[in-house]
């Protein structure tokens, strides 16, 4: 089968599309707020530009939620898998790190929120 010449402009174009909709979407909204959860009630909240490892007590133990360089992230959590560790860091608004098992939440908000995504019901 040959590539002709509406093929190869048909995929060029589409590439180009997809990079242009990469850029729009960028990196995401800086973040300024880091919101910590369990069991869907939120315990603490702490700036992001913050620097610290926040102790919380979810229904398997102790996670530790460390602030670091405008960052967080989970470095410690009793579960088992250890799935919210390998998340690894957040810093945008709107992004989230969920310890299941232990039921914590933390997420990153920003000072001006978007606003309902959806309304499911």
């Amino acid at each position: 089968m040959r590539t002709t010449l509406g093929d190869k402009i048909l995929i060029v174009f589409i590439v180009l599309i997809n990079a242009l909709l990469f850029a729009k979407m960028g990196t995401g909204t800086a973040g300024d707020w880091v919101v910590i959860e369990v069991n869907q009630q939120e315990v603490s909240r702490h700036r992001l530009s913050e620097n610290r490892v926040i102790p919380v007590k979810g229904k398997l133990g102790i996670t530790q939620v460390e602030i670091k360089n405008g960052k967080a992230r989970i470095r410690h959590s009793p579960c088992r898998n250890k799935i919210c560790i390998k998340a690894g860091d957040i810093q945008y608004a709107d992004r989230l790190i969920a310890c299941i098992p232990n039921r914590i939440v933390v997420r990153v908000i920003g000072e001006k929120q978007r606003g309902v995504d959806a309304i499911v019901g």
